[in-house]
Formats: C-alpha cells, structure tokens, sequence
C-alpha cells in the first residue's frame, strides 16, 4: 500500500527530491514532515474523495467558496496575505478535509479544486527554492467534524508549531471602536473628531481610530502624498494635546498609517524612490520593498516615533499586503522571500515600541494579513473594507474568528442608510455581532430613532461580549455566506445565536439564550430538545426596547413573534424528572 491509500487519499504527487514521511496520527489527523533539500521546491499534490462536498472554505474565499475546477482555483499565501489552511465540507457544515502546512511566512501558491479527470478534489502546494535543507509539516484531517471546530484546531496547531506567542489584547481593543473613516474619509479635523468621540464614549466605546486623511497632502482619495507622516496643520495643530484629551475623557487614540505607500509628493520621495521601484496605478503611489534593510529601518522608525511624540494607544498599520506585489521578483536587499521580509519588519517594529516603553501599544491588521504567525505583532484582526455591506462584514469577520489564535477580530467599519430607521442600525451591528464593532457614523446628525437604537445595541452588544468575543463558535451555511452562527460560553451557561436566514434555531442546552432575528421576517422558529423547555423570555425590537414576552414552551417546534431585526432572550431549563 502506497502512502497516499495509508492516508487515506486517491493520489500523492510530490516533486523530484521532495521527501514524504508519515510522522504522527491517523486518516482523522495526519502530520506529514516535507524534507526540501537546498535548492529544490515545494510541489506537492493531493488528491481526495469528493463525497458529497458541496463548498470549500479557506480564509481568502470571498464570495468564491462553492467549488471550483482544479484549473481555476488559486490563492496566494505570506505572512500578509492569508494563510495556507483549507477545508472540503458538505452541506451540513461538517468536514471532509482539511488541511493546514507551517508555512506562514514565506511566499506559497495554493491551487485547489475538483478534478474534472478523477472526480476528486485536489490540492497542490508549490513554494520557493530555498538556500539550505528544510522540513515543513502538513497536517490533514478527514475527521467528520464541525468547520468551525476543525479549522479552529488547524489554526490551533499553525500557532503551536511557532517561535513567538500571540500578544496579549489590551482592554481598549475588545471595547467598541469610533472610527473616523466612513464618517469623515479624509476630510477630518481636531475638533470635529473631538465632538464626535464624546459622543462616542457616552455610547460605551472606548476608543477613536483617526483613519487616513490626518497627515500633510491627504487629499483627493489618493496616496501621492503618502511617506512622511507628519500631521496636516491645518487639520490637527496639535496632534498630542488632542490624544492626550481624547484618552482623559476614556478614549484610547489609535492612529492610521500606510507606512509601505510612498507618494511622489512626498518630502520622502527622493531619498526612498531606489527602494520602491513598483508602482501601484489605483493607489497613484510606490510601495516600498521591505526586502531592504533601509525600508525596514524607515518603517520601524516612523511607527514608533508616531507612537511616542503623539502618545498613541496604538496604530491601525494599513496596506501591509501590497508588498506582495514583489513576490517572485529578484530582491536587491538582504531578504528574497517577501513574507520573510514582513516578518523581520514586524518584528522589528515591536522591537521599537517595546524599547521605547509602548511594549503595550495595540497594532490592527485587516483581511489579508490575518494568518496565525500575524498574532505576534499585532492584536487586532479587522474584516477587509465592505462599506454598509452587512454579508460581506458578517462572512469576514467569521472567516478571521475561525482563525484567530489570541488576537480579537474587529468588524469592518459599520454605516448605514440615515433614513433606513432603527433597522438599518441593527443590521450593520448584527453583521459584526461575534466581533468587536467599529462605529462610523456623524453621531451628532443622527435622527433619534437611530440614535436610540446605536446606544441600545451598543450596550446589549457589550452585555454579550464575554461570550461573542470569547465564546466557542458553530457556524452553518459557510457557502451561502453563513446561515447562522451561534457562540457559547458553557462556564457562564449563556449562549448568543446570530439568525440570518429563516433557519431553525436549536435549544440543545439549559441555560440563557439570546436569539438575533438578523432577517427581515417577522418571527422565527425554535426547536427545544428533549429534556428542555423555555420557562419565560423577553423579546426587542431592532431599537433594542422591549416589546414582548415568550410564555412556556416545551419540547418540539415553536414560532416565536420577534420582529425584523429584532431579538428574544430566552431561559432555558433542563425539565425535572
């Protein structure tokens, strides 16, 4: 019997002088070693029944997570740009294979999809030639579990296979976000923004993330100005008397930054142009190759100098995956690999700030760079832009919790219709429940019906976020952008279930349980087990007042009247028998 058989696959093809050794498990969780002699490549492929697949997750999915042609499906991994981690699933939400490789800081290409010839579903792992011997680990697991569940313990063993831990989160990252950007783009000043974080602090959030458009020559949308970061005069005179205010009324001040965009406006342009030679046509700038001790120097320098001289709690670094755009290019610097690179980089910026007392200080990356070797260098992982689109929010923000080792995942940042109602609030929040919320809307223009239901999420958000942020999640309906997800907290006997489909929600446990009705429907559906009955709860409307009570049910199916966007908190207790 050939190994591929022993494990459970239809075909393993490696290249020459790439060696395969089995060295832990069984077909439910494999560990194979990769030995790459000096000079030679990864190139490995895989093939695997296809049962009854119906979708296959993997971070840089998208919309695109049904199943694609072997020919057709593709990814790239680094240290900032997702992470080599896949899973084949049925319809049922349940695994049929996933898989996951330590390689999370060099540059790999992924290619995956059904094989037209074999009727299976392949897999192939192609890499870079290294300078020396290496060995790399792949893990596999044909174990018939939960997505959740197996992409958890993939992203689990990635961390535990690492150098570094993950940062510990400080509190100002796990409280509610006012967010300059969708608010103000880059036209902001001290005093607006001042106004609006009061307002914002009242509400219960706990810090201000002063997006682009803060530093000198941010104007038009554009980067070419993009390099100094240094603060515009004419819109904060005074950037450290306005930090220093905003952080004695609550408010943490996290402050934005491109730091590899390099603009031709810029002051810095000449003396840093020989090391960003790529351009960027959309972005109208440079991106500095981090392949160069000089760039790495510059970054490290600029990040803690901002940290300091304006007494940040922290920094929003934004744009880290454009460096892939030397990836496979011949490097002028000490480094070939660019996620090697990054990794150096990031390590030195922490380095930096550790060194000048902000050891502390709150780093946020967004989609794609949020692979587990991230969590050391930063603390936040927040959902790639998706202004007032409430799918994609709520399929990133899942997507990066089922990744996340230690760090707390931050939603995109939430706007909606001014004349949508209490409704159009609730939905953003709800799209972003099991992650930490960003608000950036004008406070001080908003109508009092929304108003009133932005305070009253806020704090039923915050009432749930032990167990949202901190919670074992379960998901189903990966492929259609998540038909529900439910986190539970069994040492606090309290559960959150998220609806966003008409979908049946299951009472499986004795405990409280607070049901989002995340649909325009104006009721939803339970089925209590055996064992269990509801003894008595309260329903909300999408303004988060209260508007009904839930009487006593028993075992079996049940129609709830909760309004559209509304919520019902029920008790759930095991029958006495």
């Amino acid at each position: 019997m050939d190994l591929a058989q022993t494990l459970g696959w239809e075909r393993l093809i490696t290249a020459e002088g790439v060696r395969t050794t089995v060295v832990a498990g069984d077909p439910d969780w494999n560990e194979l070693e990769l030995e790459l002699p000096a000079g030679v490549a990864l190139d490995l492929r895989l093939e695997v029944p296809l049962a009854a697949a119906v979708g296959y997750w993997h971070p840089g999915a998208g919309a695109e997570r049904t199943l694609a042609a072997d020919w057709a499906g593709r990814t790239a991994t680094s240290l900032v740009s997702w992470a080599p981690v896949g899973c084949l699933h049925d319809a049922a939400g349940t695994s049929l294979f996933a898989w996951g490789l330590d390689e999370l800081v060099d540059e790999l290409e992924v290619r995956y999809g059904i094989s037209e010839e074999h009727k299976n579903f392949a897999l192939q792992l192609r890499g870079r030639p290294a300078a020396s011997d290496r060995r790399l680990r792949l893990v596999t697991s044909a174990a018939p579990t939960p997505l959740a569940e197996t992409v958890s313990r993939i992203a689990g063993w990635l961390s535990g296979r690492l150098d570094a831990t993950p940062l510990p989160v400080p509190e100002v990252a796990r409280r509610p976000v006012y967010s300059t950007w969708y608010t103000f783009t880059q036209d902001l000043d001290q005093e607006r923004v001042a106004a609006e974080t009061a307002l914002a602090v009242g509400l219960g959030c706990g810090s201000v993330f002063v997006d682009d458009g803060w530093q000198r020559l941010a104007v038009g949308r554009g980067y070419a100005g993009c390099g100094d970061w240094v603060p515009d005069p004419a819109k904060f005179g005074d950037l450290a008397a306005f930090s220093a205010d905003l952080r004695a009324q609550g408010a943490g001040v996290v402050l934005w930054i491109a730091p590899l965009l390099l603009g031709p406006d810029a002051d810095a342009f000449a003396a840093l142009a020989p090391y960003a030679p790529t351009t960027v046509d959309h972005l109208g700038c440079h991106v500095l190759d981090p392949r160069h001790p000089e760039v790495r120097e510059h970054l490290a320098g600029t990040c803690t100098r901002l940290v300091v001289d304006y007494g940040l709690d922290g920094l929003k670094i934004d744009f880290l995956e454009q460096a892939m755009v030397y990836r496979g290019t011949p490097s002028g610097g000490d480094h070939d690999d660019v996620g090697e690179a990054m990794r150096t980089t990031l390590a030195l910026i922490r380095q930096r700030l550790a060194e000048a007392g902000h050891a502390d200080a709150a780093v946020e990356f967004r989609q794609p760079y949020v692979n587990p070797a991230i969590g050391a260098y930063g603390q936040i992982l927040r959902a790639s832009d998706c202004p007032a689109d409430a799918v994609v929010n709520r399929r990133s923000t899942i997507d990066a919790r089922l990744l996340s080792v230690g760090q707390v995942v931050h939603g995109d940042m939430l706007m909606w219709g001014p004349t949508g109602g209490a409704e159009a609030v609730a939905q953003q929040l709800y799209a972003c429940w099991f992650a930490v919320p960003q608000i950036s809307m004008r406070l001080a223009d908003l109508g009092t019906e929304q108003s009133s239901a932005l305070a009253g999420l806020l704090a039923l958000w915050q009432a749930h976020a032990p167990v949202v942020l901190d919670g074992t999640l379960t998901v189903q309906g990966s492929e259609r952008a998540y038909d529900l997800v439910r986190a539970e907290r069994t040492d606090l006997a309290q559960s959150v279930v998220a609806r966003y489909a008409p979908v049946v929600v299951d009472m499986v446990a004795a405990g409280g349980m607070t049901i989002l009705n995340a649909t325009a429907e104006e009721s939803l559906v339970i089925r209590v087990a055996t064992g269990l009955s509801v003894r008595d709860g309260r329903v909300r409307s999408a303004a988060a007042a209260s508007v009904g009570s839930v009487g006593e049910v028993g075992r079996g199916l049940h129609e709830l009247r909760v309004p559209a966007y509304g919520s019902a908190t029920l008790a759930v207790e095991a029958d006495a028998s």
